[in-house]
């Protein structure tokens, strides 16, 4: 119901009756960007709320990583938040400055390592500070306790995970950066990063879930998932710039009753750190639409200047092979432009007459090789030379019934290998945001690098001209 609160978020009037009780632990996460012109530890010697400890997330953190405040091993975890005197079964409430920022993070790390009865203060120190209520500058010397850790895997998201969700693309991922670091119009606070996002993400900022330092209620977080296309019945893994505000979108997603969450670790520190990764940029990708008329698409132009050097043996269990289409039938060709990209709204080579088709398709710097699996036409390629040093791979795809065999990505390379036999400086590709999902982060994985982005208007063909389309090409129907 609306103004209904997360069951995660205690009042500070709470906190404070609570305060000196057994096993009541208060916890300052209080951790900062540097343009936020703040410092946690600072902060919390200039005064704090009464018997609260600072939790350094740069120190009890996994520091061989080279990333910014890793989860460390929980053996590792467990000592050092002993140490502050803090056991797996008290009850523990975190807060930072600003509210919600921060102190997630480190909710998230000891539910993650065992603790259960973790919570989050409404409104954080300032909102503590501005309404009168007591602080002191003592550092607390608390007795050391015996956290006993219970770790839980699941909700921890690796590298090589995160490389195969992408990969897949059956995985939701929600990203808590800014809108313009998502989209790549503003550059990352880190130098050298890459800007964008993983291809299939979606936006969800941190800063969109809370407003002056509260948690928003349960009916505008779900508004705010839905619109960003976001389906709270699956699976979703948060990533951030470094794995501190993703917790945020943990908080939400849990707080709304969602459970088959994890997080990415490493997070944009590591995913745009690495020049291998692929790397989408512009808003959300979206699925490709079915309804006719003109739609707006992402356009990405990418280019690569070296042939490829993976390589992937044949997919077992099937007979394939790929035959060079020389002087290809009008009608052959329009049918794997319709069982290939009409999905995709590949339209422009239907609408063509047959004078005009025939004078692009047969044109001698033109080379067309179609796919077979077990006999049948199963995906097809396309090539143009531009000039001397450049060619340009104008269509590559799957029939659908080919697709889920295995073929996607040995295809893709060797269509790589047939375009570099002619030793060209320069092979280029243009995909855009009404193409399969996957499109531009396969595109990137085998060598093509991103030179261009634009938007597009897409004019899509309706049910009756396709029809028409058909029916040229099949006399008597």
């Amino acid at each position: 119901m609306s103004g209904e609160k997360s069951r995660f978020v205690v009042s500070a009037d709470w906190v404070e009756k609570q305060l000196g009780a057994p096993e009541f632990r208060i916890v300052d996460a209080s951790w900062y960007l540097p343009a936020q012109n703040r410092n946690g530890a600072l902060d919390y010697a200039a005064g704090h709320i009464p018997g609260a400890v600072f939790f350094d997330q740069d120190v009890i953190a996994d520091t061989t990583t080279g990333l910014p405040h890793s989860l460390p091993s929980p053996d590792f975890f467990a000592a050092e938040i002993g140490k502050l005197g803090i056991s797996a079964t008290d009850t523990i409430v975190v807060y930072d400055g600003p509210g919600f920022f921060s102190a997630p993070r480190v909710w998230w790390m000891l539910r993650v390592m065992g603790a259960r009865n973790v919570y989050l203060l409404d409104g954080g120190l300032d909102a503590w500070k501005a309404e009168g209520r007591p602080l002191e500058t003592d550092l607390p010397e608390p007795a050391p306790a015996v956290f006993t850790p219970r770790f839980d895997r699941r909700r921890v998201t690796s590298f090589g995970e995160m490389t195969q969700i992408v990969d897949a693309g059956d995985q939701q991922i929600a990203d808590a950066r800014p809108e313009g670091r998502f989209t790549g119009e503003v550059p990352e606070p880190r130098e050298g990063m890459r800007s964008g996002h993983m291809p299939g993400a979606r936006s969800v900022p941190a800063v969109s879930l809370s407003e002056d330092g509260h948690l928003k209620d349960l009916a505008e977080l779900r508004s705010i998932f839905t619109k960003a296309g976001i389906d709270l019945t699956k699976p979703v893994v948060t990533s951030c710039g470094s794995g501190v505000t993703a917790a945020v979108i943990t908080l939400a997603l849990e707080s709304l009753g969602h459970t088959d969450n994890s997080l990415y670790d490493g997070s944009w520190s590591e995913w745009g750190g690495k020049k291998e990764t692929p790397v989408a940029t512009g808003p959300a990708e979206t699925l490709a639409q079915t309804t006719s008329g003109p739609l707006t698409a992402k356009v990405t132009r990418l280019e690569m200047t070296a042939p490829p050097k993976a390589s992937l043996p044949v997919p077992v269990n099937i007979q394939t092979a790929i035959m060079r289409a020389v002087d290809i039938p009008l009608p052959f060709y329009r049918y794997l432009q319709r069982q290939v990209g009409a999905r995709w709204h590949w339209f422009e080579r239907l609408r063509m007459t047959d004078d005009d088709l025939k004078a692009v398709i047969h044109d001698p710097k033109v080379s067309i090789s179609v796919l077979y699996v077990n006999g049948a036409p199963a995906g097809f390629y396309e090539f143009a030379k531009q000039d001397d040093e450049s060619v340009e791979l104008s269509y590559f795809g799957l029939m659908e019934h080919a697709l889920g065999l295995g073929l996607g990505k040995w295809f893709l390379l060797q269509a790589l290998y047939a375009a570099w036999q002619d030793n060209p400086t320069k092979l280029t590709v243009t995909t855009n945001s009404l193409d399969h999902p996957r499109a531009l982060q396969l595109y990137q994985r085998y060598g093509f690098s991103p030179v261009e982005t634009y938007d597009a208007i897409i004019d899509s063909m309706t049910d009756a001209e396709l029809l028409t389309a058909i029916r040229r090409d099949t006399p008597g129907l």
